[in-house]
């Protein structure tokens, strides 16, 4: 590589470089030999001929762009949550789902839905049998757990300024969040998705950490502009309502009712 790199430096600095000019003391012989008298003939300098242009390198083949390399720099919303790392069904079906979304790229004005994205949850693609909720009861499902996933990652994409487009919350409360800030989903049934509203790309990124604890991100270029936000959680009469404020209006709500 470095025999190739010095190359292809000696290649670019020999096609770049100016002839160089007639040096001063054939100049100097020149206006002297014009100031002579008429019919004299004035000494000519030498004309000097450049090295022929060495032909052009081949230009190198592009790298190959690997899917999960972070090509933006900025993190414009992040979320970590806690879990259990004894509940090794449930942390089974985080970290597929997780693994689903890592990577992901939502194009300017498009929508990211959770569902379409990790797909169905069955035995045969690896999930388990954990812990759900049903009807505001506790019971056993495969795929159990994957609301943290879904939950999590709604939590940066309300940092981010994203678009919330679809958003249900549990019908109990879950343990890895606050109140009115989960996001249930389910196949077939209740779904998280969100809109891009930039004029950029931005990525999902995400980090399962076996020892407990899971972070979402939305990533984003590094000269990014976010604007100023807040996200505030108010309780009044059993519901619970998420507000976020973007330059100091209003541009979010959803509500969280409990059993």
């Amino acid at each position: 590589m470095l025999e190739t790199a010095a190359l292809l430096l000696a290649l670019s600095v020999g096609t770049n470089a100016t002839p160089a000019a007639p040096v001063d003391s054939q100049t100097a012989i020149v206006e002297q030999a014009q100031q002579f008298t008429e019919g004299f003939v004035p000494y000519e300098a030498p004309v000097i001929e450049p090295d022929p242009e060495p032909e052009p390198a081949e230009p190198s083949k592009p790298a190959e762009t690997k899917p999960w390399v972070n090509p933006y720099g900025q993190t414009l919303g992040t979320c970590t949550t806690k879990f259990a790392a004894s509940n090794t069904n449930r942390n089974t079906n985080i970290q597929l789902a997780t693994k689903a979304c890592n990577g992901y790229v939502i194009q300017p004005g498009a929508t990211f839905s959770f569902n379409t994205v990790v797909g169905q949850r069955t035995k045969a693609r690896g999930y388990k049998e954990a812990g759900v909720y049903v009807n505001g009861q506790t019971d056993t499902g495969v795929g159990g757990g994957i609301c943290q996933v879904s939950s999590t990652l709604f939590n940066a994409a309300l940092e981010s300024n994203m678009t919330i487009v679809a958003r249900r919350a549990h019908s109990l409360p879950v343990s890895y969040l606050p109140r009115g800030r989960d996001a249930t989903v389910s196949w077939g049934g209740p779904e998280f998705k969100f809109k891009n509203p930039y004029d950029f790309p931005v990525m999902i990124g995400t980090y399962y950490n076996k020892g407990g604890s899971l972070t979402m991100a939305i990533l984003g270029p590094a000269d990014a502009k976010i604007a100023k936000h807040t996200i505030k959680v108010t309780q009044k009469n059993g519901v619970y309502t998420l507000t976020r404020t973007v330059n100091g209006k209003v541009n979010y709500t959803t509500t969280s009712k409990y059993n």
